[in-house]
């Protein structure tokens, strides 16, 4: 069988100066929420760091032939705007290797932000968190950025918290019926839920729901943390070999227990032995899904 193409669609990239203090950082630049998050005051941080170099290195060793970096939910745009300059230059490094998706504040300037993310050579929106940055449905902005991303085929990552069985400092309810609202209002919008969509998919059995969700789709970004490996076997009979996304959430540590700094392959090997995935699943999953979503 030919070799399989490797395509991590949910990775995260800060630079020195926020790794190095990231909750003084945050502090400063009116991030707390993400502080919380990756910095938390009352438990140890599972979050890594990385540099362009290192992470090539890292891809190498999985064998990972592309990464898409992700924005953050920042709740300022100013931040997004910065972080967009900074995963532009990340992708500079190796642009046959990064793929850059944009940091978004759903605000009255949204459109302006899509535009300048677009002439740095940023591909996709995410991720966004509705609570978080304070966007519905009904929000006049998220019309105008998914409208936007529709002409433009962008797909945009959404941030979902599980409903139920994981609360940790920091986490943010992400209601799965705002999701549908979000997904009815823009039915055409290629949007990946992050997270295996929150339990999303188990509703997608419901045949109008099933309707509705034809250009959702769902990455494993942090699934170690969150379920047994053998959801995501669950996820495709549920939804359909196309619509699942293989996401590491690089550089957070999955797995601390056995990761004292981050990497990739630690989840991709589980992955290939422990999910229960034939050579069809896997071909789809780890590359084939994605590459085919942003063609």
């Amino acid at each position: 069988m030919p070799k399989r193409t490797i395509i991590d669609c949910h990775t995260h990239c800060y630079p020195a100066e926020v790794a190095e203090d990231p909750r003084g950082w945050a502090t400063k630049n009116g991030e707390l929420h993400w502080a919380d998050l990756v910095a938390p005051l009352d438990r140890k941080s599972i979050q890594g760091w990385s540099t362009p170099a290192v992470m090539l290195k890292e891809m190498d060793a999985a064998a990972v032939d592309q990464a898409v970096l992700l924005g953050w939910y920042w709740e300022n745009e100013s931040t997004c705007r910065w972080h967009n300059q900074m995963i532009a230059e990340w992708v500079s490094h190796a642009p046959e290797r990064f793929i850059g998706f944009a940091s978004i504040y759903p605000n009255e300037s949204v459109i302006n932000q899509l535009e300048h993310a677009k002439a740095l050579g940023l591909s996709g929106v995410g991720e966004l968190h509705t609570a978080v940055q304070r966007f519905s449905a009904s929000s006049t902005a998220w019309k105008a950025l998914a409208d936007w991303c529709i002409t433009n085929n962008w797909p945009v990552n959404l941030h979902v918290t599980e409903a139920a069985g994981h609360q940790h400092p920091g986490s943010v309810p992400t209601p799965l019926n705002e999701v549908v609202r979000l997904v009815e209002q823009s039915p055409e919008l290629k949007l990946i839920l992050a997270h295996l969509g929150g339990g999303l998919p188990f509703f997608a059995s419901n045949p109008r729901l099933r309707k509705a969700l034809k250009n959702v789709y769902y990455d494993t970004a942090a699934v170690p943390l969150l379920y047994d490996i053998n959801i995501l076997k669950t996820v495709i009979e549920l939804v359909g070999i196309e619509k699942l996304l293989f996401g590491s959430d690089y550089p957070l540590r999955l797995e601390p227990k056995y990761q004292k700094q981050p990497d990739m392959s630690r989840f991709l090997e589980r992955i290939e032995t422990e999910a229960d995935l034939d050579d069809e699943q896997l071909h789809a999953t780890l590359g084939a899904n994605f590459s085919r979503l942003i063609s």
